[in-house]
């Protein structure tokens, strides 16, 4: 008797917070269901736009909330969703996640490294700053921008706000009297801010070095090479985020810092050097899954 009273108290427990039903809409592309509440077993994900019932009593200091899947309790995150007004349920069923991957929960960090990968391809202009327009006027012909080439691969999982991506950057600017280029190493790490079914906005922060900054001037009549480092922020929308191809486009704010560049000289004898070549960044590309 003890034990039925102890299994009855149980499962009332488990129940109740669903009982008290409130309707809910997925907003992110994926939302991953756990069995747990601590989140460490996921049982799959339910897609974009998706009408669930989930109940009413917040847990794990209100982030998650109950959900009935194939007649078990799961719970799934608060953030994932966008909760209805009112409890009329006329019409929606519980989830019964058809769309799962059940490897998902047997997958060891190495292994999810190899899913959700992505080549990138963009071009674009770079603002380079008054002390390159200011350099490069010395020379008798001031230019403002740099052509910008950038060639990455990024890792990107649906269930996650965050991603991150690294690759190559070639910088290159060119005039009758001088030319510069370089070829840089550039790592971004992506937050997703907003979600919509067929596109994404995110902010992004990044790193970016290069051993190897040349500018010419004359055709080679002088040359000087130098270092660059430096960093960028800003934003950007995908379009089909997740698809096999995808298009994207942006702006960021790029601070990079010149170093050790040998000073050229000018046509009146004088020497002169740069420090920096720092502004703003638009750029467009598109994604290919792999």
């Amino acid at each position: 008797m003890k034990i039925f009273l102890t299994t009855i108290l149980f499962l009332t427990s488990s129940i109740v917070p669903i009982m008290a039903a409130q309707i809910a809409i997925v907003t992110v592309p994926k939302a991953v269901v756990y069995s747990d509440q601590k989140l460490t077993t996921p049982i799959g994900y339910i897609a974009y736009g998706k009408k669930i019932k989930v109940g009413e009593v917040e847990k794990k200091d209100g982030t998650i909330l109950p959900v009935v899947v194939s007649g078990r309790i799961a719970y799934i995150q608060i953030k994932d969703l966008a909760l209805q007004n009112g409890t009329d349920g006329l019409g929606i069923n519980t989830p019964k996640i058809t769309e799962h991957d059940v490897e998902l929960s047997f997958q060891t960090d190495q292994d999810k490294l190899s899913e959700n990968n992505f080549f990138s391809a963009s071009i674009g202009q770079a603002s380079a700053g008054e002390s390159w327009e200011s350099y490069s006027g010395e020379f008798g012909e001031e230019t403002s921008t740099f052509s910008v080439i950038t060639l990455q691969m990024e890792h990107r999982n649906p269930a996650k706000d965050t991603s991150w991506g690294f690759g190559l950057t070639y910088f290159s600017s060119s005039t009758e009297s001088i030319a510069a280029k370089s070829l840089a190493i550039e790592a971004n790490l992506y937050y997703s801010l907003f979600n919509f079914r067929y596109m994404t906005l995110s902010a992004f922060g990044g790193l970016l070095f290069s051993g190897d900054f040349q500018v010419v001037q004359n055709e080679g009549e002088q040359k000087a090479n130098g270092v660059l480092y430096g960093y960028s922020f800003g934003g950007m929308a995908r379009i089909l985020p997740y698809s096999k191809f995808g298009l994207f486009a942006g702006l960021s704010i790029r601070k990079i810092k010149v170093a050790d560049l040998e000073p050229l000289e000018t046509s009146s004898g004088a020497e002169i050097g740069i420090d920096s070549l720092s502004g703003l960044n638009l750029f467009a590309g598109i994604s290919y899954k792999f």
